[in-house]
């Protein structure tokens, strides 16, 4: 019996294993992946918690929050804050980035075109693209009956393409070292990659210049031959400005910036890759060529202290340079230490791109309040005493459907007490045979391609969802025609749906709370629920277009991923509260499961904290 771990597993390999997922892989290999397995392990133990309150009362959790103390009213706000998190709209406004790279073909960057006859810059034309996104994603929510089995038809057939086609596309052209490092990076706890100053890697660049109290870094790549410079970056007494992709810079910017981009371009033209960095007053740079397989083969080493002295081999590089160089090369430009060890020794954390971190915890698997709607798909399936309760019906194709106010309990008993167990039991498997693991995998594929075709290219906003697909067209351009457009089409398989998803949860969650704690919405007929629902979604839909306009894709994805660990931190110790108060002792969750879901709030609230103490 296929359940809401079917519908919420196609959701879930959407913008966490596509976007974020490859996006840390790509500038920091597999080493941060054990946050995700963290982040999927915990949500596990919530889910269960949060579908275990449905089987019982056939209400969602979320309408079990408002039962708790002190009642309503401070939960109304307090959700409302929550729920700021699911109001962005980033898997339409990034979506929107592979379905303009194949219009385009080539990824979006500074140039322009035109579409209808109207002249557009490539940017403009992802926004455009995105706007459309937004809007069709409604139209699943408008028909087949029940929105719930419109959605699992949806998410089911998109989780057999998508899982089809990845596991087909690693077998055939990712390495053993790529699969081995994202299989370690997934059990490595605790350990974070410290990059290099400068890496360049093919015709990627990361090069960065130390001028007295001030650093500039530029990061890009080449295209057609041309450098396209995605972010420059400034960092005087503590500040750090990003300047993107088009941005004015300040007038005394510019020939710094352009001195380091022709610096950039001259070690890009060396071939192979080119790695420098400093420990303390000593620099060292090792340069080399790419093997078949994008193994690093050094060719030259180079200790300044302050003198510089050449080696062309490791063991002539004396110690302690040569254990150094022997871990960049192994790591391709990355040192991996211990988070924890490295924070006694600096006082403070790496520099990393915490926000993006935070991302992938929080969208690797569902995230956020998004883990809500297990308990109301639970119901809507007909799970336990979800059959009794009924189902949010669709605007066209769902006239006989009603939703009670109110859920309904069973009498604790030895017939009940079979079914239970029974019930119980079909939520495990759809948890972990189903759910947990179909995120693993949604998520270790998409890494293997990113740290096989675009390890160290630089991501940006409107780029990053159809990166891979460039890396492996450019991999193998005879089959550029093959692997362009299809890889293209299973990025936007992958993060178009995921839209529908977050449209019907904002709407879902909001619907279920009005309709059973608002005395004016329990007045209402019980088939009258499509109204209030559609009627949030209308607001949604105005919000989503004007965050489109205001926001690139990436910060999109960044915003709705920091907020979403705050969000999941706190619904996940609210579930345990109201299960451990509400429901009857005998059904309230034992100690492995009550551990469990406070590890998982602990977990979403503490990579909160790391970013704002990163900031």
């Amino acid at each position: 019996m296929l359940g809401p771990g079917v519908l919420l597993a196609g959701a879930s390999v959407g913008s966490g294993e596509w976007l974020s997922g490859p996006a840390v892989s790509a500038q920091y290999g597999g080493t941060l992946l054990w946050v995700a397995t963290l982040s999927i392990v915990a949500q596990v133990f919530c889910n269960l918690e949060m579908m275990r309150y449905t089987l019982y009362c056939g209400e969602p959790i979320v309408v079990g929050f408002f039962r708790t103390f002190p009642g309503p009213r401070l939960w109304t706000f307090l959700y409302l804050a929550l729920d700021f998190a699911a109001v962005w709209p980033f898997n339409a406004s990034n979506a929107a980035v592979p379905l303009a790279a194949a219009m385009l073909g080539h990824l979006p960057g500074s140039g322009s075109t035109s579409l209808l006859g109207i002249t557009l810059s490539e940017d403009q034309l992802v926004k455009a693209f995105g706007y459309l996104i937004f809007l069709s994603a409604f139209l699943p929510l408008i028909f087949g009956g029940t929105i719930y089995r419109m959605l699992e038809r949806v998410m089911a057939i998109k989780l057999v393409i998508v899982l089809g086609y990845l596991i087909f596309a690693v077998a055939l052209t990712v390495s053993p070292q790529s699969m081995r490092e994202v299989g370690v990076g997934l059990i490595d706890f605790g350990t974070v990659p410290i990059r290099a100053d400068t890496i360049v890697c093919g015709r990627h660049f990361n090069v960065r210049k130390v001028d007295g109290p001030t650093s500039y870094r530029v990061k890009g790549t080449i295209e057609h031959d041309r450098p396209l410079v995605t972010e420059f970056v400034v960092e005087r007494d503590g500040r750090r400005t990003v300047y993107k992709l088009g941005a004015k810079l300040p007038d005394e910017l510019p020939p710094i910036r352009e001195a380091l981009v022709e610096r950039a371009v001259a070690l890009v033209h060396l071939g192979g890759f080119y790695v420098e960095t400093r420990q303390g007053e000593t620099r060292l740079s090792v340069q080399g060529t790419l093997g078949g397989d994008r193994a690093w083969k050094p060719a030259r080493f180079v200790v300044e202290d302050p003198t510089a002295t050449t080696y062309s081999r490791l063991d002539e590089v004396p110690q302690p340079w040569s254990d150094k160089f022997s871990e960049l090369i192994r790591q391709q430009g990355l040192e991996r230490v211990g988070l924890a060890s490295y924070v006694r020794r600096h006082g403070q954390l790496p520099p990393l791109d915490w926000a993006m971190i935070a991302t992938l915890a929080a969208i690797a698997g569902a995230g956020g309040m998004t883990n809500t709607l297990f308990s109301n798909y639970t119901r809507d399936k007909g799970w336990g005493m979800g059959a009794h309760v009924g189902a949010i019906p669709s605007a066209i194709g769902g006239r006989q459907i009603t939703l009670s106010h109110v859920g309904m309990v069973f009498h604790l008993g030895e017939q009940s007490w079979r079914r239970w167990r029974g019930w119980f039991r079909h939520i495990l498997r759809d948890q972990l045979a189903i759910w947990m693991v179909a995120s693993f995998i949604g998520m270790a594929l998409p890494c293997m391609l990113s740290l096989e075709f675009i390890r160290h290219a630089p991501v940006s906003g409107d780029r990053v969802a159809a990166m891979v697909a460039e890396g492996m067209a450019d991999r193998y351009p005879s089959y550029r025609h093959v692997l362009w457009p299809l890889t293209l089409s299973v990025g936007f398989l992958i993060l178009a749906p995921g839209q529908i998803v977050s449209g019907d949860q904002l709407a879902r969650r909001w619907t279920d709370i009005i309709w059973t704690s608002s005395s004016w919405a329990r007045r209402m007929r019980e088939d009258r629920v499509k109204y209030v629902y559609y009627s949030i979604l209308a607001l949604y839909g105005v919000w989503g277009l004007a965050a489109m306009t205001m926001f690139d894709p990436l910060q999109i994805l960044k915003a709705a991923g920091v907020l979403m660990n705050v969000s999941l931190g706190i619904a996940s110790w609210h579930t345990l509260y109201a299960n451990v108060t509400l429901l009857p002792p005998g059904l309230r969750p034992n100690w492995l499961m009550r551990v469990g879901v406070f590890f998982c709030g602990a977990f979403f609230l503490t990579v909160s904290a790391i970013v704002v103490a990163s900031l």
